[in-house]
Formats: structure tokens, C-alpha cells, sequence
């Protein structure tokens, strides 16, 4: 058993997993120190565009299909 490979399935799922459970506080996470493109709106609205959402949470289910791959390198599965 390859330990790296290992290591790679276990943090590629976990990190999808937080992809895709929160995209918000990763698009907040990405964004932090930028100044805000328009001062419109409701005072305490931080919520991200729809589009990096969806973009996040894609990204999310690669890395977690990444790391089940990797997973299943390691079991013999692939």
C-alpha cells in the first residue's frame, strides 16, 4: 500500500467534500482583501454570485472524483 497515494484519496475527498458543503465561505475565503466591485445593496448581504457557487461546488466534485480514484488505485480496484 502506497501511503501517498493514501494521503492524496483522504484529503482529495475531504477537501470536496468542503467544496461542495461550503462554497460560500470558500469564495469569502478567496476574496479576503478585496475591495467590493459595487457599494450597492442591503447592509450584512455577503452572500457570493451564484456562478462561483456553482463553480466551487464543481470543482468540489472533481476533487472528490480525483480522490476516490486515487482511492481506488489503492485498493486495486482501477
Amino acid at each position: 500500500m502506497d501511503v501517498r497515494t493514501l494521503l492524496a484519496a483522504v484529503l482529495g475527498v475531504g477537501l470536496g467534500l468542503v467544496l461542495v458543503a461550503y462554497p460560500d465561505a470558500v469564495v469569502r475565503a478567496q476574496t479576503v482583501g478585496r475591495l467590493p466591485d459595487d457599494r450597492g445593496g442591503e447592509y450584512g448581504v455577503e452572500a457570493a454570485p451564484t456562478r462561483w457557487r456553482r463553480l466551487v461546488r464543481l470543482a468540489g466534485v472533481l476533487v472528490v472524483a480525483a480522490g476516490l480514484y486515487f482511492a481506488g488505485r489503492v485498493v486495486g480496484v482501477v
